[in-house]
């Protein structure tokens, strides 16, 4: 007499197999994980890290901001009030530029900066009492040339001999060195100078010079007044500039929590800018008194990413061979950058946004 069991039957009237049950375990444990990650996609990226509205004491903390676009996340997250629902109190010093903010940190007129890479990396040749938290956002086509026709000036090989200004040790004239190296010239083979980023665009205007290297809004204020006198060169792809977060070595050291309060609210933001871009761009031409259509224009241009990824190590390494080979430093050896990255903070808001190998 046969057992209840022996009579059990699959569709086929056979005995399931264990490698057909585990076959069928396999596909359903699949289809869970799709439907999962369909109901990830679909939720509010705010939801995934909107922490509850802090209630104890605020911190108080110093932030340079630079008047730039790339610096948006930290525009973003003081206007929506981020920073706040992270239990900071941060009273905002704006800055010209990312070079002037970081020249700011290293005054002691901030604890926390917003700057691109270029500039890091040459306060880092004078000292090493500051630390990268985190990139809040990139462009590899945000730097570009602008020159006037009535100079002789239609193709890049034009601006050999001629007289071209940017601001020194910046991301613009980094980029401004590659782009000449690019079509066979140096800094010898043009008559290079130096002005501040508010001097650059009358200079050009009123025929001091032939050509400067910036980005926007300068640009389009001096595109817009020469009308068809004038001619922009910009090459994607060529330098990839990133803005950061910068920290004094004290604030890391004696109130680590406001820093990754910081990373909290950044994140938001960056979720924020990513599902609405639209009032993103508002409030970075409000904050940069720029018209909205210029912000919107450069806006496909730019990563608004919180990160720390093997790229900008990279990078801090390349331009730190470029300033000591340029003798643009006394110095003769960079830093170890990678002890110039500080990781734990990120770590600890969002462990998958870091990447540095470290």
């Amino acid at each position: 007499m046969h057992s209840p069991d022996a009579n059990r039957s699959t569709g086929s009237g056979r005995t399931p197999s264990k490698s057909s049950r585990s076959l069928r375990t396999t596909v359903s444990l699949a289809l869970v994980l799709v439907l999962a990650g369909g109901a990830f996609y679909f939720l509010d990226p705010l939801d995934l890290f909107r922490t509850k509205q802090f209630t104890g004491p605020r911190e108080a903390v110093t932030l340079g901001l630079a008047r730039e676009s790339l610096a948006a996340l930290a525009m973003i997250a003081r206007d929506r009030g981020y920073f706040a629902e992270a239990g900071l109190d941060v009273t905002v010093k704006d800055y010209k530029s990312g070079s002037l903010a970081m020249k700011g940190l290293v005054a002691g007129e901030v604890a926390m900066t917003t700057a691109a890479d270029i500039p890091i990396v040459f306060e880092s040749m004078a000292r090493r009492d500051f630390r990268i938290v985190a990139t809040i956002g990139s462009s590899d086509n945000e730097p570009r040339i602008i020159a006037r026709k009535d100079r002789e000036v239609n193709t890049p090989a034009d601006l050999r001999g001629k007289s071209i200004a940017t601001q020194k040790a910046s991301a613009v004239h980094f980029f401004l060195h590659v782009f000449l190296l690019q079509n066979g010239m140096g800094a010898e083979d043009v008559k290079l100078s130096f002005l501040k980023p508010d001097e650059l665009v009358k200079a050009l205007v009123d025929g001091e010079i032939d050509a400067f290297s910036m980005r926007e809004p300068y640009i389009s204020k001096a595109a817009k007044q020469l009308g068809d006198n004038a001619v922009v060169f910009e090459k994607p792809g060529l330098y990839r500039k990133t803005f950061n977060v910068v920290v004094t070595g004290d604030l890391l050291k004696t109130r680590p929590e406001v820093v990754r309060r910081a990373m909290n609210a950044l994140v938001q933001a960056e979720a924020f800018a990513q599902k609405h871009p639209e009032q993103a761009i508002q409030i970075v031409a409000k904050v940069l008194e720029s018209p909205l259509a210029d912000i919107a224009a450069i806006w496909p241009d730019s990563v608004l990413k919180v990160s720390l990824d093997q790229s900008l190590l990279v990078s801090l390494e390349d331009e730190a061979k470029w300033i000591i080979g340029s003798k643009l430093t006394e110095v003769t050896e960079a830093p170890n950058y990678l002890e110039m990255i500080h990781v734990g903070s990120l770590k600890v808001v969002a462990p998958f946004l870091v990447s540095l190998i470290h």
